[in-house]
């Protein structure tokens, strides 16, 4: 066997390679295939990567396309979280300033406020009284 393992992708010669058979499923040697011809290596050249790079410890659990979409869709999650929050507080409030317009409570407030507004400014109601009921000069 003097061929070189330049060949194969590999510094070594030929006779530090070893010939082994294993059974795997029909579908993982399809993907072999495919993998071999999209990138112009051998099947087996690929399983040397995959071994190499599984304990080298250099294995990709996910590709880097997977994992930003996944912290994009983190952070999405997190603003519509934060946006529905602020949304369920405003709809408190307001169901809040419903029920004081229904019981007459924020109209007794009014009321009370704008009494204690005159008190204060004793000299302004004739000017408002004018700027709602204006005076006509005969």
């Amino acid at each position: 066997m003097g061929v070189e393992a330049e060949e194969f992708g590999m510094s070594a010669k030929a006779a530090d390679l070893m010939r082994q058979q294993y059974l795997v499923p029909r579908k993982s040697v399809k993907k072999l295939r495919e993998m071999s011809q999209r990138e112009g290596v051998s099947a087996g050249e690929l399983a040397r990567r995959a071994i190499e790079a599984y304990t080298s410890g250099n294995i990709l659990t996910e590709p880097e396309e997977e994992v930003a979409s996944r912290a994009v869709l983190k952070d999405i999650h997190s603003q519509v979280r934060a946006t529905l929050m602020r949304i369920d507080a405003s709809l408190a409030e307001i169901r809040a300033r419903e029920r004081a317009l229904a019981d007459g409570s924020f109209r007794a407030q009014v009321v009370a406020e704008t009494r204690a507004w005159f008190d204060a400014h004793p000299g302004e109601i004739e000017g408002i009284v004018d700027l709602f009921a204006p005076r006509t000069i005969a």
